[in-house]
């Protein structure tokens, strides 16, 4: 079996609103699982190790999603007997298509013109933006003032000052 290196989650799966999480996650899975032989053999019990479920809770999410038709299962029993030898998980990949067609047209472009560096231009409707830009300004412009307005200690004359008052035993300095 193909050792498990990570989760790509496809957008048609990912944006699915007919699965829930555990289906997306599941699905995604069958079919990296699936992407040599075109079907996924791993048995209940690693998928539920990976997804952190028990196995009964696998065997349900992949019914549902046989009766939602994202996936066939095929059973191969074992000679004379009614236990299964083999269980094949096959996606339906046109459905699985079909449901990212449908969604695609509902999907609006993001505000990143090429790279996330090149953002989207601040309207004149975006007043909170503007004005949080504008306090920002106005505070860094208020912490260099304070900066650049610190006391010169030198040219000030504390010859006459009797600094002893300052101390709570002033008496010990007499």
């Amino acid at each position: 079996m193909k050792k498990l290196k990570g989760l790509w989650i496809p957008a048609e799966i990912l944006l699915n609103k007919d699965l829930s999480d555990k289906e997306k996650i599941i699905l995604a899975m069958i079919l990296y699982l699936s992407e040599e032989k075109g079907r996924c053999f791993a048995s209940n019990k690693y998928i539920a190790n990976i997804v952190n479920v028990t196995n009964e809770r696998v065997s349900k999410i992949i019914s549902s999603l046989k009766n939602k038709g994202y996936v066939s299962v095929k059973l191969k029993y074992k000679t004379d007997s009614n236990e299964t030898e083999e269980r094949q998980i096959v996606p339906i990949v046109e459905n699985i298509n079909r449901y990212s067609q449908k969604l695609q047209e509902d999907i609006d472009t993001n505000n990143y013109l090429g790279s996330q560096k090149a953002l989207h231009p601040i309207g004149e409707n975006d007043k909170d933006i503007i004005n949080n830009i504008k306090n920002k300004n106005n505070y860094n412009n208020e912490l260099h003032d304070k900066k650049n307005n610190k006391a010169n200690f030198n040219e000030r004359d504390y010859t006459s000052f009797d600094f002893t008052k300052l101390y709570a035993n002033a008496d010990a300095f007499v």
